[in-house]
């Protein structure tokens, strides 16, 4: 199964890390792209995009996995990535382990 992960970050000051928080992140940013290379996509497949009616959560950094709508209009999209994973359970394991965002949105992809 692919999946994609949109990171998204606060744009709450309070929420600003320090450059130290930064740099620090950025080595278990890192760390966590070392670990699951296997399952990171380089590019999504052709003819792709999400699947109707399939899986979709979101993971708080603290752990917390909700399902949508995602209402959440004052977080920004920081970035993403295609994951291959067996199953919605290991995408979300995954997804527990990201650093640096305030959550991830996980969304299953289909190839047509």
């Amino acid at each position: 199964m692919m999946f994609l992960f949109l990171y998204r970050a606060s744009t709450d000051p309070r929420d600003q890390p320090s450059a130290a928080e930064m740099q620090a992140s950025y080595g278990r940013w890192t760390a966590w792209m070392d670990k699951h290379k296997k399952a990171i996509l380089e590019q999504p497949p052709a003819r792709s995009g999400p699947k109707p009616g399939g899986a979709a959560a979101v993971v708080r950094q603290n752990g917390l996995v909700t399902d949508g709508p995602y209402a959440e209009g004052k977080e920004v999209v920081g970035g993403w990535s295609f994951i291959q994973a067996e199953s919605l359970a290991q995408a979300l394991e995954i997804a527990k382990e990201v650093p640096m965002f305030a959550s991830v949105e996980v969304r299953e992809i289909a190839t047509f």
